[in-house]
């Protein structure tokens, strides 16, 4: 919130600043499983929100969201600095803003418009601005609304992950849970398909194909990789 000298092409200072951005909520859930978590301020106290995050974070491996590397992690990163937290342990982050803008070329890399083109559900239509300043005056039916359209972001997300794995290179192989490195390295299938060879400047690999969609090439110690 700021006190601004008009509404086109405004430079804001810190001096104009009545109050600093912070977080109102978050959802998240662990992938494959029903449960979904939800934290606010409004419904769990500020500090207990950004615990819950905290840890959350401190136990995630890999983290996946849209965007989320470059804003959410950022935001929460400044909540738990802020209240003395030291940094959750190390995770991958699979930031499927980047998987959209560099595999493909959507009209709009809006995670709203590119999950309603590949017919998954879509994000919650709101009223904007207007919703924002009714959940900042904590009116009831207003954080109601907030916390589906929060939590619908997590279920799409989700989906949109699904549905892209095979176009995902950044993802921990597969196996590394399961034991065996020469299953599919995305979906941890161990019946593939061969399908011909892969060339870089200097080897030959077999490749292989599975029904999940992912191609993968075989190296000499036997394990498999995303071609």
């Amino acid at each position: 919130m700021a006190y601004v000298w008009g509404l086109w092409d405004q430079n804001v200072s810190t001096s104009q600043l009545i109050e600093p951005s912070r977080v109102l909520s978050f959802a998240a859930k662990w992938l494959d499983e029903k449960r979904m978590m939800f934290f606010s301020e409004y419904h769990d106290g500020a500090d207990a929100m950004v615990e819950a995050a905290w840890a959350l974070l401190d136990e995630a491996d890999v983290v996946i969201g849209y965007n989320h590397a470059k804003f959410d992690i950022p935001h929460l990163a400044r909540e738990f600095v802020l209240r003395g937290y030291a940094s959750p342990s190390p995770h991958l982050d699979v930031d499927l803003l980047r998987v959209v803008r560099s595999r493909f070329k959507f009209p709009s890399n809006k995670l709203g418009y590119v999950t309603q083109a590949l017919g998954l559900e879509t994000k919650v239509a709101t009223s904007g601005q207007e919703l924002w300043n009714r959940v900042l005056a904590n009116e009831a039916a207003a954080w109601v609304e907030f916390k589906r359209y929060n939590v619908q972001d997590v279920a799409i997300t989700e989906q949109l992950f699904v549905l892209l794995s095979p176009w995902i290179k950044n993802v921990p192989h597969a196996g590394l849970s399961g034991g065996s490195m020469a299953v599919c390295p995305s979906c941890g299938a161990g019946n593939l398909e061969q399908a011909g060879f892969v060339f870089d400047k200097t080897m030959v690999y077999p490749k292989l194909g599975c029904k999940c969609g992912v191609w993968c090439k075989v190296l000499r110690s036997g394990e498999t990789r995303v071609v």
